[in-house]
């Protein structure tokens, strides 16, 4: 009797909030490889990592592959290929491997099902409808005053802009190159400064108001001799 047996295959698929930089260090680790030799993995390429393993084994390479964030799926074999190695990298493809008939090789990770809770929800007759809708009440809109033109008829109503009235009959047109800008030469300043002259090093060309002394009355101010006891 043939024992049957199982292959570990991936196609690169990440698990959920898995990056793929940390699960290519994480798969490195888990195989005892370099990065460059399980690049092959996350090609996109279904690949067999593992084959010949009974299926208590082959569980158990699954979940350390999917911890590790990369998603795996288990298949049964019942005939193999030849191993076939990719010289570049050396690592064991093994994608020839034929599953029995209605093996499911799909390595998407298995989706939970969804915990809805449908107790409260009841379905009605064929043909009812659930919707109630509001009806709306039409609006009342007056278009008595309001007519339509013609085809190609222009309904927009334009005020003509009367053309400014500015006289320029007292302008001219100059040369080209010709300045048209008039300079009035500023008068030269009349100063007289025959009443001035340069005071000496150090004198004081302020002239400071002399104030008179504080006119304060003390006469009635007198000094206390009272001294105070200990």
């Amino acid at each position: 009797m043939t024992t049957e047996t199982f292959q570990i295959l991936v196609n690169g698929t990440l698990m959920e909030g898995a990056k793929t930089e940390q699960v290519k260090q994480n798969i490195a680790e888990l195989f005892k490889t370099t990065l460059d030799k399980v690049e092959p993995m996350f090609s996109g390429r279904k690949l067999t990592v593992k084959k010949g393993l009974d299926r208590q084994t082959a569980l158990k390479y699954k979940a350390a592959i999917n911890k590790a964030g990369l998603a795996a799926a288990v298949a049964p074999m019942t005939r193999e290929t030849p191993a076939h190695t990719d010289n570049a990298n050396g690592i064991s493809l093994n994608h020839a491997s034929l599953a029995t008939v209605g093996s499911t090789l799909d390595v998407s990770p298995v989706t939970a099902s969804a915990d809805i809770d449908t107790s409260n929800l009841v379905m009605d007759s064929v043909g009812e409808t659930l919707s109630e809708a509001t009806i709306t009440t039409e609006p009342v809109i007056n278009i008595s005053q309001i007519s339509m033109g013609g085809a190609g008829e222009d309904v927009s109503e334009y005020t003509p802009i009367p053309e400014p009235d500015i006289d320029i009959s007292n302008l001219a047109m100059g040369e080209a190159g010709e300045a048209v800008m008039r300079y009035e030469s500023a008068p030269e300043a009349n100063i007289n400064i025959s009443e001035l002259s340069i005071a000496a090093v150090g004198e004081d060309v302020m002239q400071h108001k002399t104030v008179p002394p504080a006119d304060i009355d003390t006469s009635n101010l007198a000094l206390d001799s009272t001294t105070d006891q200990p």
